[in-house]
């Protein structure tokens, strides 16, 4: 209400006053707590959107959610505020929270001029623009590696010794063969993490990914970690002999 009240006293010049003499932020001063000139323009331009949204969801919508929307809304108030709408529906239904960050995933889409196909991916996190390119870390290998179907192949390294003839790197294993990882004493040669391993876990990270709203190279990251925390071993050898 006030963005429509200050759109027709700035556009029919009502805030000069009775004498023709009063500025914009004296009359906001005098009329409207003093808010600046900027905060009265912005408004200006959002009022006609935040009436188009409220009316298509008949509940006023967050000012942060108006914002999100402002520029889209260029291209027409009532497109908008009709996805907008079914957004919010979408969420009282699913138990989703819509974000600021939410609506503005919807506002991508909107800008392309495309509809998006599932709302449910819009509560899915933007993901960070891509890396300039650079060399790939001995990780970043391994990983495309396993993406490709090959198999990710270390050694078994024995405590003590000193020099192993390779290690694990996309698992965290230390460089002298006293990280996790290590295998029993005496024991030394290569393994490898058959194809079907890297299928399977692949579809299982691929899934936790999906439920938990993450990438699966994020998900991936938080599996590598588990995997070389100190308590695995000992998960291994509760679960060796049974």
């Amino acid at each position: 209400m006030r963005g429509k009240a200050l759109d027709a006293a700035f556009r029919r010049r009502l805030f000069r006053g009775e004498d023709g003499q009063r500025t914009r932020q004296q009359y906001l001063d005098a009329t409207w707590e003093g808010i600046s000139e900027t905060a009265a323009y912005r408004e200006i331009g959002e009022w006609p959107l935040a009436k188009a949204t409220t009316d298509a969801f008949e509940r006023p919508a967050p000012d942060s959610h108006v914002r999100a929307l402002v520029d889209v809304a260029k291209q027409g108030h009532e497109a908008v505020a009709h996805w907008y709408a079914e957004l919010r529906r979408h969420g009282q239904q699913a138990g989703h929270r819509v974000t600021a960050e939410v609506v503005t995933n919807l506002a991508g889409f909107l800008l392309k001029g495309t509809e998006p196909e599932r709302l449910e991916a819009l509560f899915v996190p933007r993901q960070l623009p891509p890396a300039r390119p650079r060399k790939p870390t001995p990780d970043e290998t391994a990983r495309a590696e396993r993406e490709a179907g090959e198999p990710v192949i270390g050694t078994v390294v024995a405590h003590g010794q000193d020099h192993p003839v390779d290690s694990f790197p996309n698992l965290g294993m230390s460089a002298n063969g006293t990280g996790p990882g290590t295998g029993p004493a005496g024991e030394t040669g290569r393994w490898v993490l058959s194809v079907d391993h890297v299928a399977r876990l692949s579809a299982w990270i691929l899934d936790g990914a999906s439920k938990a709203g993450i990438s699966p190279e994020r998900a991936a990251d938080l599996l590598v970690e588990a995997l070389t925390d100190d308590t695995l071993q000992h998960w291994i050898g509760t679960r060796a002999w049974t």
